[in-house]
């Protein structure tokens, strides 16, 4: 399905404007086919994929003809991380795309896996200003369309402001055929949210925390809906896949 967003730029029943830069997110069978014609249509000449080695082998057999068709800078999900390390060679990497392999820079990036490439891609899109379009192969977290970044300096994890991307296309065919355990570590982050949830509530009773109860009560609606289909996630039931 083609999520409309127009709503969410339109003062919500709270009486705040909640911001998203977010121009197209699509969530159904056959969501990645839309890849090239965003490119088309925004006139990107150089488009570079950044994926992992398992992302690649999830993602290509749906994208076949884009990978022969762009530069692709595939990491080792062995020792892939959001550190200084990490962050160097995606820099680099792009560089080089930049210097002598097309005769356009690098003007857009496409994030192809799960946290950590989409960490790696949200740096690299910032650096270079240029926009990112995210294709997540699993459904195994709730970041796909944040704007801070997980990172790992000197070992300890914090988030940092970083940029969201302007399209997400979250083809269920490539979600459905994920390992089970990365569909249950997505389950379990959700569900987390119960408690999150709280928190914020209980924030918002003894301080001066905002709380918008028009969302906590969507979250907590579409959770259910999750839960409610657990069996057909397991089954690899696309439709099921949407909700999550």
């Amino acid at each position: 399905m083609d999520i409309d967003l127009g709503h969410l730029t339109q003062p919500c029943a709270c009486g705040r404007e909640h911001e998203i830069s977010i121009r197209e997110l699509r969530i159904e069978a056959g969501a990645a086919s839309r890849l090239d014609e965003i490119l088309v249509e925004n006139q990107y000449q150089n488009p570079v994929f950044i994926c992992d080695s398992n992302t690649r082998a999830a993602a290509e057999p749906f994208l076949i003809e884009e990978f022969k068709d762009y530069l692709v800078i595939e990491f080792d999900p062995a020792d892939l991380k959001v550190d200084d390390a990490g962050r160097e060679k995606v820099l680099s990497q792009i560089e080089d795309c930049d210097l002598g392999l097309s005769s356009v820079p690098v003007d857009i990036l496409v994030a192809i896996g799960a946290g950590t490439i989409h960490d790696l891609t949200r740096y690299a899109a910032e650096e270079f200003e240029i926009p990112f379009i995210s294709v997540p192969t699993a459904a195994s977290m709730s970041g796909y369309s944040a704007n801070m970044i997980l990172t790992e300096p000197d070992g300890v994890r914090k988030a940092i402001p970083s940029v969201a991307p302007e399209w997400i296309l979250a083809d269920t065919r490539i979600f459905s055929k994920a390992p089970w355990k990365l569909t249950a570590a997505g389950v379990s982050e959700l569900v987390s949210a119960y408690t999150a949830l709280a928190d914020w509530r209980v924030a918002h009773l003894v301080g001066d925390e905002y709380y918008c109860a028009h969302t906590d009560k969507l979250i907590r609606k579409l959770i259910g809906k999750v839960l409610e289909r657990l069996d057909d996630l397991k089954n690899g039931d696309e439709e099921a896949y949407e909700f999550l």
